[in-house]
């Protein structure tokens, strides 16, 4: 009996100290966090944001300009609307587009980004009249020969409305 009393004192003991120094280490990382704030955050709050939006005045849309290192991460890849080369009958589409560079909003319009200048980009509107495949005849949209984001829409959109 002896012997176990002297190992639970021991262990009691050292318990104590563990957490005395525990205790130490905490406050000591708190007081350091207080003092000297993270390079972390002062990095961030210098480093420029990766896309300017501005709004367009007089229109619903707003103008998205990416930094050239955003662009080459988010791997913004365009393409040129183009005319379709083959319509059904009964088709009032002129237009044609990949279908995977099309967006909707929460409403269901539909869109697409085209490219102002470089690395700048502003949605514009467009009516699906049907699917073929991987492409999309439009009956409006932008005009032949627009470039349009092919790759990397939805990053845009989201830069644009702040979706995150």
């Amino acid at each position: 009996m002896i012997g176990i009393k002297m190992i639970t004192e021991s262990n009691h003991r050292w318990m104590v100290a563990a957490l005395v120094l525990g205790g130490l280490a905490v406050a000591v990382l708190a007081l350091v966090v207080l003092i000297n704030p993270s390079s972390e955050t002062a990095a961030t709050a210098s480093k420029p944001k990766p896309a300017e939006v501005v709004k367009i005045e007089g229109s619903e849309f707003s103008s998205v300009t990416l930094l050239d290192t955003a662009a080459e991460r988010l791997g913004i890849d365009t393409v040129v609307v183009a005319e379709a080369e083959a319509v059904r009958e009964g088709s009032a589409g002129t237009l044609a587009v990949p279908y995977g560079a099309i967006l909707y909003d929460a409403k269901g319009n539909a869109f697409v980004y085209t490219v102002t200048a470089a690395l700048s980009f502003v949605r514009a509107p467009i009516v699906v009249d049907y699917v073929e495949g991987d492409q999309a005849i439009l009956s409006e949209g932008p005009p032949s020969g627009t470039e349009i984001v092919a790759v990397g829409a939805a990053e845009l959109y989201g830069a644009e409305t702040g979706v995150k």
